[in-house]
């Protein structure tokens, strides 16, 4: 009987010395420096599942805080520096006053001064989500606000099977099988239901890769290259939609420069997404056009022989030298070519046509010189009579 009571006093010392052991390995483990944080006030001290709080106070990084919970939840947070963290209320956290304690992993974790007051969350709002557009099985991350205790997301209608509440702000779903394109909703318990303001695309989304060319004026017709173009219903530069688009394919669509765009990137829209081009296009301006007028003579002799000369009214000379001169004969009330020739350096020409009576004329063709910033306006001579 006292041997069994010998080992019952031996069996509890040895509890507490190994009980004063693994404390005394604790209290070691702790650095010489490490301090219990303090909380000298909290910002604000009232608000619904997700507001932001910033908690100010002391050794928040001596050693780093490991935990807070408002409430009695746990709570993410971000410790900004060693006098302030931010969090913000979680989903757990129930309603009405609760503590706000910060811990460090001393042995004296603090409690905010006063309780941080869990208010009602009014209905939910969208913001935001990401990707714009995706396939069925594509998870959509969705960003908005009063996403707490939320029973249903849908995409255009259909019910997502498959989503998880991150927090009072972020939810993630997985784009359900028969979905189409439509806006995202989000129920929660507080009505009424939060909508996106735009369209979830639902299958692949398009891709610009390249487009050329890669600047020009109003009226450039531009060849946009990438993926999953078809059908595209909107091409726009710099926000300017283009006046006309050509057929696209999957590959590429061809859209001309509006009037009024401006630099910047070029959108393409298909029913699926929108798109915006990594570069810019450059809108240039529209070269000068100098329209120069001439004169074109015509004589007619012998049997029979067509000569004259091209002047120009504003003496650039390009525009009479090596010009084209097709002269014509009026038959059944239309002029008819009849012979053609080109002017010297002078702008003079001679051409030798069947003698035929008639009325004749000669007709100086258009001319483009320097890439289209100057253009010899086309010039008939008067009639005149051959019997």
């Amino acid at each position: 009987m006292r041997f069994q009571k010998q080992m019952k006093v031996s069996a509890r010392a040895t509890a507490l010395a190994l009980a004063i052991g693994v404390v005394g390995v604790l209290v070691t483990a702790l650095p010489a420096w490490a301090t219990a944080p303090a909380v000298t006030s909290v910002s604000p001290i009232s608000g619904a599942r997700g507001t932001a709080v910033t908690i100010t106070g002391t050794s928040f990084n001596t050693p780093a805080v490991t935990s807070v919970t408002i409430g009695g939840a746990a709570a993410t947070f971000n410790v900004v520096n060693d006098t302030s963290i931010t969090t913000s209320v979680p989903c757990a956290a129930p309603l009405g006053a609760g503590d706000i304690i910060v811990n460090n992993g001393t042995a004296s974790p603090n409690t905010a001064a006063d309780d941080f007051l869990v208010t009602a969350s009014a209905a939910p709002t969208i913001t935001s989500f990401a990707p714009a557009a995706g396939p069925v099985g594509t998870v959509v991350t969705i960003t908005g606000t009063n996403f707490c205790g939320a029973t249903q997301v849908l995409f255009n209608a259909t019910v997502a099977t498959v989503f998880t509440v991150v927090s009072a702000t972020s939810i993630t779903a997985t784009v359900p099988a028969g979905a189409t394109t439509g806006l995202i909703h989000v129920t929660t318990p507080v009505l009424p239901a939060a909508a996106s303001a735009t369209n979830f695309g639902v299958g692949t989304p398009p891709t610009i890769t390249s487009f050329t060319p890669t600047s020009g004026p109003v009226g450039t017709t531009v060849t946009i290259t990438g993926t999953n173009l078809t059908g595209v219903t909107a091409v726009k530069f710099n926000l300017t939609s283009a006046v006309t688009i050509g057929t696209s394919t999957a590959t590429s669509v061809t859209a001309k420069v509006p009037t009024a765009a401006t630099t910047g990137k070029i959108t393409v829209t298909t029913p699926v997404a929108s798109v915006v081009s990594a570069t810019d296009f450059t809108v240039t301006a529209a070269p000068t056009v100098t329209k120069h007028h001439r004169s074109v003579t015509l004589h007619l002799k012998g049997s029979l022989i067509a000569s004259g000369n091209v002047h120009v009214n504003d003496g650039f000379n390009a525009c009479r030298s090596h010009v084209t001169v097709k002269i014509q004969r009026l038959v059944n009330g239309a002029w008819k070519t009849v012979g053609t020739d080109q002017t010297d350096a002078a702008g003079k020409y001679s051409k030798s046509v069947n003698d035929q009576a008639g009325k004749y004329r000669a007709l100086a063709k258009k001319k483009v010189l320097n890439g289209g910033d100057d253009v010899c306006v086309v010039d008939t001579s008067p009639p005149a009579h051959h019997s």
